[in-house]
């Protein structure tokens, strides 16, 4: 019993409970957005958000509790459920906008690709830290990329390419601090990109999404089709000027001149009433989070949960840098939320999960790192 308690103490003191506060300030500003939205005709996404926020804390408490270093020794079935689920969806999943990527109806969707980002952090840390003398080796390079190829093509078939870019994100992060060789790392990027330009050319990109990625080089062309989203979110954004229109005053989002402003596009409802004030306050938790989320993955010497954290890391940059870029029209438009502020409830839950895994992570460290 003393002994239980002396690691409750060390874990209270140790976990970096900032974390938690600011994934709080986060949610809150999604929550802050989606009640703006609902205060002008679409309170369906408030309500139900609550609920997944409410999901996401039962998976946020789970990640904080469990030893990390102890989901190594069920990678193999956790792996299988990952590509089950994957390969399941794809047979009996529910069809929207021309994509297969849920299980349920309308309302209520489960979405396999997203909990596989995270199931994939956890099996590809196992396969490295079980062969870190050897990740010098081709062998071990090679196995890495077949374990994260079979669920990027799956997820590709549905089709679904920015949550297959996200995975090779991760990859890429923890590659880079399982020390994996450089020019490794960068053979794995060209490949990618070379399959990427085969996916092109075979016809594996669709046509919407050839004008998505068409649209950043050509901003000014189709202002009605692909890069309409992208036009009406930053005539949101500058609209919003220094201080914004003030809540549920802002009129893209309102208006509905922004299509998905409740999921890919949320952050214009933000910058536009709230303003650059509101827009560098969301840009200032990210960038702290990131921070302190490496402080947990270079403070952490249990090589198992240093790689995952560096995994739910790449994940949440990844999604980060990439929502803000395409909102901005600096990148193509992809589809993929930013974390814990779009609407949804299998990317909230599992966000939530992910930040849970680092509070633990940071709780079991050997000495807490300001």
């Amino acid at each position: 019993m003393a002994t239980t308690q002396a690691v409750q103490r060390r874990w209270l003191k140790q976990a970096d409970l900032f974390l938690v506060l600011l994934m709080a300030a986060a949610i809150g500003v999604g929550i802050t957005s989606l009640a703006s939205i609902a205060a002008n005709g679409s309170a369906g996404y408030l309500k139900r958000q609550l609920v997944w926020v409410a999901l996401g804390m039962v998976g946020f408490l789970a990640g904080a509790v469990v030893e990390c270093e102890r989901l190594s020794r069920f990678a193999r079935g956790i792996y299988t459920l990952n590509v089950s689920l994957l390969v399941a969806v794809l047979i009996i999943g529910h069809e929207a906008k021309g994509s297969v990527r849920w299980f349920g109806t309308e309302t209520v969707r489960f979405q396999p690709s997203e909990l596989a980002k995270l199931l994939v952090i956890l099996t590809l840390a196992a396969l490295f830290s079980r062969r870190i003398e050897d990740i010098q080796k081709l062998r071990v390079f090679l196995l890495s990329v077949v374990h994260v190829l079979v669920p990027i093509i799956l997820i590709m078939k549905q089709p679904d390419l920015g949550t297959s870019l996200a995975i090779v994100a991760v990859w890429v992060g923890m590659a880079f601090v399982a020390d994996m060789p450089v020019k490794r790392i960068a053979v794995f990027l060209l490949g990618g990109a070379l399959v990427l330009l085969l996916a092109w050319k075979i016809g594996v990109i669709h046509d919407y999404q050839k004008a998505r990625l068409m649209a950043v080089l050509q901003p000014d062309a189709d202002p009605g089709g692909a890069t309409y989203q992208v036009r009406q979110a930053r005539i949101a954004i500058g609209a919003g000027q220094v201080t914004g229109r003030g809540f549920s005053q802002g009129s893209q989002a309102h208006r509905k001149f922004i299509p998905e402003r409740q999921t890919d596009f949320i952050f214009t409802v933000p910058a536009e009433e709230g303003g650059f004030v509101a827009s560098v306050f969301i840009v200032a938790v990210y960038t702290a989070l990131l921070l302190r989320g490496w402080l947990v993955v270079v403070s952490t010497t249990d090589l198992y949960s240093r790689l995952v954290a560096a995994g739910i890391l790449s994940m949440l940059g990844f999604h980060i840098y990439v929502n803000l870029g395409m909102t901005m029209g600096l990148l193509p438009v992809t589809g993929v939320p930013l974390p814990f502020i779009s609407y949804g409830g299998s990317a909230t839950v599992v966000a939530m999960t992910s930040v849970g895994l680092l509070v633990g992570i940071s709780g079991r460290r050997e000495a807490l790192v300001f």
